[in-house]
């Protein structure tokens, strides 16, 4: 009898003594974002020739996104530079008659003038033949798509969202008191809603305005290892251990 009520008061000490978890404060939470995200339009107007990639594809930097028919364009540039060879011909021609005073100073300038002309405007088309095919500036996933092969791309409208979603921060809100101990490499949790995770993370940047009515700042931080799963817009509440041991 004496042997089963000490067991019983072992049993009770332990469940007394047992510390329990600290719960993650719902109040605050974080907003998982893409560093590198890109709407991409074209200001040319030309029919979209081709769009290799789809929703949910993934690219690499430099793979083309989009190429345009720019068939136009090109025959624009073969006429320019034509232009600009007749110009180069009759600056020359202007060159050696003024070498034999055959003409004044002012035709010599005027046809200099116009081979800059020229070479301008070849040098503008270049610019806009450049724009024909749309490269990847990261490695990324495609996440929207506004158009199809073979339309006429509004200048006005992007036609793809791009995405990064390996490279990701989180923004929080969180009172603006909290600045008294907050700082650059301030560690929290946070539970990620839709996959269950709870991952590590510290603070990188703190933007320097106090919201005056809601008495918050926004600070940003970065996940401390690698977020499998993890997508942008994906969020959840976050739990920092401020200073004397109080989780907020």
């Amino acid at each position: 009898m004496t042997r089963n009520l000490w067991a019983g008061s072992v049993l009770l000490i332990c469940a007394a003594t047992a510390v329990p978890a600290q719960p993650v404060d719902p109040a605050h939470r974080g907003i998982v974002r893409a560093v590198q995200r890109a709407e991409i339009g074209n200001d040319l107007g030309f029919v979209l020739s081709r769009l290799p990639f789809r929703e949910g594809d993934r690219f690499k930097k430099g793979d083309v996104l989009a190429a345009f028919d720019c068939r136009d364009l090109e025959a624009e540039l073969r006429a320019a530079e034509a232009l600009m060879q007749q110009e180069e011909l009759t600056r020359a021609n202007n060159a050696r008659l003024a070498e034999l005073n055959a003409t004044g100073t002012f035709e010599v300038r005027l046809s200099e003038a116009k081979v800059a002309q020229s070479t301008a405007q070849v040098e503008a088309i270049h610019s806009r033949l450049d724009r024909c095919e749309i490269e990847a500036p990261f490695d990324g996933t495609v996440a929207a798509v506004y158009a199809n092969a073979f339309e006429l791309a509004n200048p006005s409208e992007p036609f793809i969202e791009i995405v990064d979603t390996n490279d990701l921060e989180i923004d929080l809100l969180v009172p603006s008191d909290w600045l008294r101990w907050l700082s650059p490499g301030a560690e929290f949790d946070i539970a990620i809603d839709e996959t269950g995770q709870e991952l590590a993370a510290r603070i990188i940047r703190i933007v320097p305005q106090v919201d005056a009515v809601s008495q918050t700042v926004k600070v940003i931080g970065q996940f401390s290892g690698p977020a499998e799963n993890v997508l942008p817009g994906m969020s959840g509440p976050v739990r920092f251990e401020q200073p004397g041991g109080n989780d907020g």
